[in-house]
């Protein structure tokens, strides 16, 4: 179990903050009061690029880590590695992000009750003009991982994938054994996330840790973020989060099953490629769907509102969510939501036969896509469709990078590596026609590519820039 010394009965906190600029300097000035007026000893320290004056009592240490001019947050580290036997808690955050005694206490309160490899966690939101809360964390490919709830002290905790919140608090005992572990103390690098994000989320991804949080006290786990400024492109709010807690609650309860049809989490942090829990209705997808379609299949559903638009137009939908707290979500939109693991699956339907199966940004997160593929197809009838959907990775810059191995584009020459099998209608084509179909539609989509003609010009060449396609393929009805 975790566990820390207050020594002198007083606790001793040392908070690094990074600050580029002056854009957000009264953001800082308010976070930094607000740690200063906490019941403890608390040190406040500004990495900055250069000298700023923030208030009273606050140290501000100017110089970058390394010569890429992103390296800043990494500055921290040599300094709570030098201070490790001299505080009690370290707190690292960005120079807007508002953490207050209530989340100090929640801290408290949680962390002796975590396994040893588990570390107190927090999620950021922001709050739109007329108070409403949204959560920043909560969009494209991230999630809670469904099979994580477990009971901890009185508290019930879960994972989350989406590990940054431009904040970490580490123990004394914490931060020893990540410096220990030999990923805590490393040159400026991108993990997981690009270089910005990768210091405030590496003591979870590259020191043995698991980040969890508190899922049955949310809002004590809840950091603002002060400028507000992503609000208007948030699509989740935290009265629509808090349904995904109570389906979580009820996981650990055991009311609820705890099941992921795949795991489809590539290993890099591109969110190009990675499959949306979050997907918009796309009117181009939806015209792939013939309208005569009464009984539909969509597999991998996520929030539900492709599967809802296409309920609208009069069909009966069955969805495969892709995972049992997502899938609650497209349950209260009306959507029949089986869970349960690709076989679980496989197995729950049977024989039945559908007008349309649908699968979008799925066949490229799979091993092997042609025999994913060929699964999808006998679920379609005769006289039925299939629709597919994902990205284009014959769109020619990504494939110069990819043949070239620049960057992370190399991890896409090995599922292994990289979590993602290079696939597309060309390579899907054998595997649909030894399935009984025929492709009956290619479709290209987000063909612009810019800053290649001049004055801005934007280039169209099918499938050479197009970003993702789609197909529809048909099996012969019986004569």
């Amino acid at each position: 179990m975790n566990s820390f010394d207050i020594k002198a009965g007083r606790l001793r906190i040392l908070v690094a903050v990074c600050s580029h600029g002056e854009k957000n300097l009264e953001y800082l000035r308010r976070i930094v009061r607000t740690y200063q007026s906490m019941p403890a000893d608390v040190r406040v320290v500004v990495l900055s690029e250069a000298p700023k004056n923030v208030c009273d009592g606050v140290e501000v240490v100017v110089g970058l880590p390394s010569k890429n001019p992103w390296s800043l947050p990494f500055a921290h580290k040599a300094i709570f590695a030098r201070e490790v036997e001299n505080y009690d808690l370290f707190i690292y955050s960005e120079d807007d992000i508002l953490f207050s005694r209530r989340n100090l206490e929640a801290f408290l309160r949680v962390s002796p009750c975590l396994a040893d490899d588990e570390i107190t966690g927090f999620l950021h939101y922001e709050q739109d003009k007329a108070g409403k809360v949204w959560m920043v964390c909560v969009h494209r490919h991230f999630h809670w991982r469904a099979e994580s709830v477990r009971k901890r002290g009185e508290c019930l905790v879960a994972e989350f994938t989406n590990e940054h919140s431009a904040l970490y608090v580490l123990t004394q005992g914490q931060l020893k054994r990540a410096i220990a572990s030999g990923g805590f103390l490393r040159e400026p690098y991108e993990g997981s996330y690009d270089m910005l994000c990768t210091a405030a989320t590496d003591p979870y991804t590259s020191c043995g840790f698991r980040k969890v949080i508190c899922i049955s006290a949310l809002e004590d786990f809840l950091v603002h973020h002060l400028p507000d400024k992503y609000v208007k492109e948030l699509d989740v709010s935290l009265d629509a989060f808090e349904e995904q807690i109570q389906t979580l609650m009820q996981i650990g309860q055991g009311l609820h099953p705890a099941r992921s049809l795949f795991n489809i989490e590539p290993k890099f942090w591109h969110f190009w490629w990675q499959k949306s829990y979050y997907e918009k209705p796309c009117d181009e997808l939806l015209k792939m769907v013939p309208v005569d379609a009464r009984n539909i299949l969509s597999i991998g559903c996520g929030w539900g509102r492709t599967e809802a638009g296409l309920q609208a137009r009069g069909a009966e939908v069955t969805a495969l969510s892709l995972d049992s707290v997502i899938g609650t979500v497209a349950a209260r939109r009306g959507i029949h939501v089986i869970h349960g693991t690709w076989d679980e699956c496989v197995g729950i339907l049977g024989e039945r036969r559908f007008d349309c199966v649908l699968a979008t940004n799925l066949v490229h997160l799979q091993r092997s896509p042609g025999v994913f593929v060929a699964q999808c197809s006998r679920f379609v009838r005769e006289g039925g469709t299939l629709v597919l959907a994902g990205p284009n990775f014959e769109r020619l810059p990504w494939m110069i990078k990819r043949v070239a191995g620049i960057g992370d584009f190399k991890n896409l020459r090995s599922f292994d590596r990289g979590g993602i099998s290079v696939s597309g209608p060309r390579t899907l084509a054998g595997p649909i026609r030894d399935a009984g179909l025929q492709v009956t539609d290619v479709q290209w989509w987000n063909q612009e590519l810019s800053g290649v003609l001049p004055r801005g010009g934007r280039m169209r060449l099918g499938k050479l820039t197009a970003q993702d396609w789609a197909l529809q393929a048909r099996r012969s009805p019986s004569v």
